[in-house]
């Protein structure tokens, strides 16, 4: 009940936001509601009219009746207009905010949740607030308040019937209470089976060139049929529910018809019932008692959609562990100083440290690489850098300024990251060379590219700079991916440059242009290189050898050349395998 309790909290949230429209809305289908359901009433009147053969009440009642009805007709459009302006601002509203809230979360919560859990959260939770709004707000009201006006009427004819529907009543809401928390339970099992089916077919589509590298399409073939097994066993066991739904509040609904009209007969056979007064009993159950299957679908649509809602509105529960300082110090002109003081970090409480003590300064216009094996720290110095990770002791600043003290945003303009693997979006060259810069122009995307040592190659394309890239830059090779991410690097103007450099897999020709190419942006700007190749390394200023988390040697490359060194040995074994 608590967590129902909260996530409809958040729900009014966005849903109410717009609150004079949601004022009118809630008036409107009230009114709406009201005409509808007294509707029946004209046939006691009709009935008791036609009995006294009183033509002029039986016209009166007429015009009432056809009044009443475009009441009813034109409130009730109205309601739905107004009710698709209040959920399109809320749905739009969510939306936006979650997805805000999703992208400021930490590093550590995107890579320990899969594509496909939250693209299936976004997908139901955005239906859940339609389908939500809808059965509150037209279903269940709707039907509220046409029980409420029946009983009304029946109260004033007998009690005894008042008291048999409201009983019928009483009892199709506690049935639909108990069997909707199964359903609702049997929905959230099933979900969790068609998010791993989901994440099966997402991860795959992403990483279909290595499916089809390890002609593995029947493999996965195999693993998406394991996975439905269980999406099977739970789909059933949720659509069952519904069944027995159907059989419960309908058997219900034809006991209750059944018991009102044979005690309406005998009380109309004993005289104590006029002939309108039995149109009228008949004319609201006629319409109310089917209408239960509304009550019990629009619990059900509550019940069901709350499911997915949470899960929605969950994401908002996940705490930005890497917060922003209250009052945020600015970073301007910048020089690039870079200073680790003492600076200690572990992934995760009981594990070894990933960095231990290091102390590290790099001065303005300085180029640094960092070398070591794969594991031994180079990558988190650079992500506690950008602060993607908060460290656990020391401290890291920029020109003497702490990173911390710095927005998040405002620290990350400042470098320039050319990542190991530039994941590129699914649009132009041009697109993805200008996303390093808000309304870059063409001469500036052309000019970038000529830097990157790209401009030739894409000229050589029917569509130059329009032509798109595919999924994750697929059509272009790892040397042009590179160069198109140094181009985009370079747009940005950074203060900063970080390269991830990764031209192990590449032939010689791809390596000259992208060093070429880093180096001639690299003038009079500090750069880090993480080297996976000791030929980069060995043009920086400075090389600093890092080893199980630790900085274990530092100097040039003609320093550490010069002693029995680990960074002598990474080249020896380097000159050692070129033929």
């Amino acid at each position: 009940m608590e967590k129902f309790v909260s996530a409809m909290k958040v729900f009014y949230s966005f849903a109410a936001r717009k609150r004079a429209a949601f004022v009118v809305f809630v008036l409107v289908t009230f009114v709406s509601s009201v005409s509808s359901s007294i509707i029946p009433y004209f046939l006691k009147l009709f009935v008791d009219g036609i009995s006294n053969l009183n033509y002029k009440t039986l016209f009166q009642v007429l015009l009432l009746l056809i009044l009443t009805r475009f009441v009813s007709l034109f409130s009730n459009m109205l309601s739905f207009f107004i009710g698709d302006i209040v959920i399109f601002d809320a749905a739009i509203n969510a939306r936006q905010k979650i997805f805000k809230h999703v992208q400021d979360l930490d590093f550590v919560f995107h890579t320990n949740k899969s594509t496909g859990y939250l693209i299936s959260a976004f997908k139901r939770g955005d239906g859940a607030i339609w389908s939500i709004f809808h059965a509150i707000h037209h279903r269940f009201t709707d039907i509220l308040i046409g029980f409420t006006v029946m009983i009304y009427f029946l109260n004033r004819i007998d009690p005894r019937i008042t008291l048999l529907v409201f009983t019928s009543f009483v009892l199709a809401i506690f049935i639909t209470a108990l069997l909707v928390k199964i359903n609702i339970q049997t929905r959230i099992r099933h979900n969790e089976e068609e998010d791993k089916v989901s994440a099966i077919i997402v991860d795959n589509m992403v990483n279909f060139e290595t499916v089809k590298l390890f002609a593995k399409e029947g493999w996965e073939l195999s693993r998406l049929k394991k996975a439905f097994v269980p999406w099977l066993k739970t789909g059933w066991q949720h659509v069952n529910t519904f069944r027995l739904i159907d059989f419960s509040i309908g058997t219900l609904t034809n006991i209750s018809i059944f018991l009102t009209l044979f005690l309406s007969l005998n009380m109309a056979r004993d005289g104590n019932l006029t002939a309108g007064d039995f149109a009228l009993i008949l004319g609201f159950v006629g319409s109310f008692y089917p209408r239960l299957f509304d009550l019990v679908w629009s619990f059900r649509d509550v019940g069901k959609n709350f499911a997915d809602v949470e899960k929605y509105f969950g994401l908002l529960d996940y705490d930005i562990e890497v917060k922003d300082p209250e009052k945020p110090a600015r970073l301007t002109s910048i020089r690039g100083e870079i200073e680790f003081k003492n600076v200690n970090f572990k992934y995760e409480r009981g594990k070894r440290e990933a960095l231990n003590n290091i102390n590290l300064k790099i001065f303005p216009g300085q180029s640094i690489a960092l070398v070591g094996r794969s594991g031994s720290g180079k990558t988190t110095l650079i992500k506690l850098l950008m602060r993607f990770y908060d460290i656990a002791g020391g401290a890291i600043t920029i020109d003497g300024i702490d990173i911390k003290t710095v927005s998040k945003s405002d620290l990350r303009l400042a470098f320039g990251v050319v990542p190991q693997e530039p994941i590129l979006f699914n649009n132009t060259i041009g697109y993805n060379i200008s996303y390093g810069k808000e309304n870059a122009g063409r001469n500036e995307v052309v000019e970038a590219a000529k830097i990157a040592n790209l401009h030739q190659f894409i000229e050589t394309l029917p569509k130059k700079y329009e032509t798109h890239v595919g999924e994750r830059g697929i059509k272009l090779s790892g040397g042009q991916k590179q160069r198109l991410a140094i181009a985009r690097m370079v747009l940005s103007n950074p203060d900063i440059i970080i390269f991830d450099e990764a031209t192990s897999q590449l032939d010689s020709e791809n390596e000259a242009l992208i060093q070429d190419a880093l180096w001639k942006v690299a003038k009079g700007k500090t750069v880090i290189i993480i080297a996976h190749r000791l030929t980069t390394a060995m043009r920086a200023d400075k090389i600093i050898v890092v080893d199980k988390g630790k900085i274990i040697e530092t100097g040039s490359h003609g320093e550490l050349l010069g002693k029995d060194s680990l960074y002598k040995r990474f080249w020896d074994l380097t000159t050692n395998l070129i033929p």
